[in-house]
């Protein structure tokens, strides 16, 4: 007999709570919860339009909710909420989210999401993500994401665009300071420094026709990566110091045999001065040849273009230039552009 009664009280709870979470109201309004037009039962109600000066905790939202500090839903929310703290929402959510401070999603995310701080949703998102501090999406996310940080923890498919960006899987593109990928699918990384599992990293040894010892190291992944150089000569006696960055790509065109296009941008340091304008831009296009899948030996022409505001003696330029094709002075530097060559072993790793 006791089974039996458990039994009813279970069929009569199922039948009660579904109906209670269906409660529907056009409109609500609210000070702060329970003090509002549905009170203290506001949570297991749907709402088409809801208006909270302060504070509301209502059971879902069709249409639009505006909210003084915070709008709490634990159903399903569409359209439009506007928040001056935050959003919490417990279910779904479709549509345009905004905040002062955070929009917190715990199920799947579809739609616009702006916030201040941040938007954390706990399972999927679909659509764009804009934060001042940072986008956090701990499953799967599809569309555009716009903050200082960019956290995706399980597959992103589509933008990234931010200091520092994260996904475990990569289909599509990350633009930052700081990119991580841990499985690209498809796509490019592009940043200053991409770090990318199996991606392409290459330490070497070159000379050219202007700085004759060079050490470069390059990361991210072959049809982009980013490019930092370091290098020494003499000219007149003194030491002369190159440091630069840049960006390139490797194409293979055969077994044995690739092609790389770089541009970089060098500042020279002559004789230990720092301040003066010593720039050195180079395009180059270098042909591989693979010796071993790691180590391949290297050499191309060189595009160059030097502009300088540095003197020694009368003369603009603190490197040996073996000819220019075209230079122009102005009242404060000089230009000068000529065609050089590259050469060099990469060791790849």
């Amino acid at each position: 007999m006791t089974k039996v009664r458990i039994a009813l009280a279970c069929m009569i709870l199922s039948l009660i709570s579904p109906a209670i979470a269906q409660n529907h109201t056009k409109y609500q309004a609210g000070f702060v919860s329970p003090i509002g037009t549905n009170g203290t039962n506001s949570i297991n109600y749907i709402n088409d339009y809801s208006f909270n000066l302060l504070i509301g905790i209502n059971g879902g939202v069709n249409k639009m909710e505006i909210g003084g500090l915070a709008n709490y839903n634990k159903g399903k929310t569409t359209g439009f909420q506007l928040a001056g703290v935050t959003n919490i929402t417990k279910n779904i959510s479709d549509g345009c989210i905004i905040s002062g401070v955070a929009n917190l999603i715990t199920d799947d995310v579809k739609g616009f999401q702006l916030s201040g701080v941040g938007n954390i949703n706990s399972r999927n998102s679909n659509g764009v993500m804009i934060s001042g501090v940072a986008n956090i999406t701990k499953e799967n996310a599809k569309g555009f994401q716009l903050s200082t940080a960019n956290i995706t923890k399980n597959k992103l498919n589509g933008v990234q665009i931010g200091a520092f960006n994260y996904a475990k899987v990569l289909k599509g593109s990350q633009i930052g300071v700081f990119n991580l990928v841990d499985s690209l699918e498809s796509g490019t990384p592009i940043g200053l420094f991409s770090i990318v599992k199996g991606g392409y990293y290459a330490l070497e040894i070159s000379t050219n026709d202007v700085i004759h010892a060079n050490l470069n190291y390059k990361m991210g992944v072959e049809h982009f990566y980013t490019l930092f150089t370091v290098g020494f000569d003499r000219y007149k006696g003194k030491d002369l110091f190159k440091y630069g960055t840049g960006f390139g790509s490797l194409l293979p065109i055969g077994q044995r045999y690739k092609l790389s296009f770089e541009a970089t941008s060098n500042q020279l340091v002559y004789d230990n001065d720092w301040s003066e304008l010593n720039l050195l831009n180079t395009l180059q296009t270098n042909f591989h040849f693979h010796f071993t899948p790691q180590c391949s030996l290297f050499a191309g022409p060189t595009l160059n273009a030097y502009i300088t505001n540095k003197k020694v003696g009368e003369q603009y330029g603190t490197i040996d230039m073996p000819h220019t094709i075209y230079d122009h002075t102005s009242s404060k530097n000089k230009l000068f552009v000529w065609i050089g060559f590259n050469a060099g072993v990469s060791f790849q790793f």
